[in-house]
C-alpha cells in the first residue's frame, strides 16, 4: 500500500507507524505531486487492524489531519469518522492514500 505524505504530515505520520511497529519502506518522491515522500507499508508483516488503528489514531488526534483513501476500482474515501473496526475492512481493498495535515507540528523546546 502506497501512501503519499503531504504538507506537515510526514514526521508525525512515520512516528505513528514507528511506534506500532508496522514496517514500510520511505521513498522521495519526484513528481508534480506535492508530496514529498512516499512509503509504502509491507502488508505482509503488518495486519489490518494494526493499519487501521494507526490511521484512525493519527487523524483523530488533530483536527487539522485528512486520510483519503483510493480503493481498487478508483473509490475514493475520506476516512473521517470511521472507527477501527470499520478501517480495518478497507484496508485490504486500498490501492493508495493520502495522508495530509495542514498544520506544522508544534515544536517543544
Amino acid at each position: 500500500m502506497r501512501i503519499a505524505l503531504f504538507k506537515d504530515s510526514e514526521a508525525s505520520f512515520i512516528r505513528a507507524l514507528d511506534e506500532a511497529g508496522i514496517p514500510y519502506e520511505s521513498r522521495m518522491q519526484f513528481s508534480v505531486m506535492a508530496a514529498p515522500t512516499m512509503v509504502e507499508i509491507l502488508q505482509t508483516v503488518a495486519t489490518p487492524g494494526a493499519i487501521a488503528a494507526v490511521f484512525v489514531a493519527w487523524q483523530k488526534a488533530r483536527a487539522s489531519r485528512k486520510i483519503i483513501l483510493t480503493l481498487h476500482g478508483n473509490k475514493v474515501v475520506h476516512l473521517e469518522g470511521y472507527s477501527v473496526d470499520q478501517a480495518k475492512e478497507l484496508v485490504p481493498l486500498i490501492d493508495h492514500m493520502a495522508a495530509i495535515d495542514t498544520q506544522p507540528e508544534e515544536k517543544s523546546d
